[in-house]
């Protein structure tokens, strides 16, 4: 008797083979204020004072779009490497020390990491090597608009 081959679907295939486009339209992305592209796939319904306790957002961000625009988050914000080329995470304090620039990617022995914790009131940006890079990020507490700020596109930390 013969087996039924599967035939692969127009979208089955390697997620690196994709455009950016491609990925922004599937997962649903929307614009971000500070570069890239975005969308909440998580919220916590548990709350303290009126502040979910964690959400989750994917993000992706396009090599073309340089780096995003420094900004901080009043919560601890965990980002997670999905898919794409690697990504520069630039932390600072603001406090006339160099930033510290993180590799997020899939290859550990050549000191990428597949995930990296920005503490409460780090200011950070975020370069993609490559075409696009996917990314995750975790906040705890959950992000609300009002808890974020957004430096001048030309700003730069003490000490960059």
């Amino acid at each position: 008797m013969a087996q039924a081959t599967p035939t692969a679907s127009k979208e089955s295939g390697p997620i690196e083979k994709r455009t950016a486009q491609e990925v922004i339209d599937k997962l649903g992305l929307i614009p971000n204020e500070e570069k890239g592209y975005f969308v909440e796939t998580f919220k916590d319904p548990e709350a303290s004072n009126n502040r979910s306790l964690s959400t989750a957002i994917y993000y992706l961000l396009e090599g073309s779009a340089g780096p995003s625009i420094w900004h901080r988050v009043d919560a601890a914000e965990v980002w997670h490497y999905y898919a794409g080329a690697p990504l520069t995470l630039s932390l600072s304090y603001d406090d006339g020390e160099p930033p510290k620039n993180v590799v997020l990617g899939p290859d550990v022995f050549q000191d990428q990491r597949p995930q990296l914790v920005v503490a409460r009131d780090q200011w950070q940006r975020a370069q993609s090597h490559g075409a696009w890079t996917l990314v995750g990020t975790t906040v705890a507490p959950g992000f609300v608009p009002e808890g974020v700020e957004l430096a001048d596109p030309d700003w730069m930390p003490n000490g960059a």
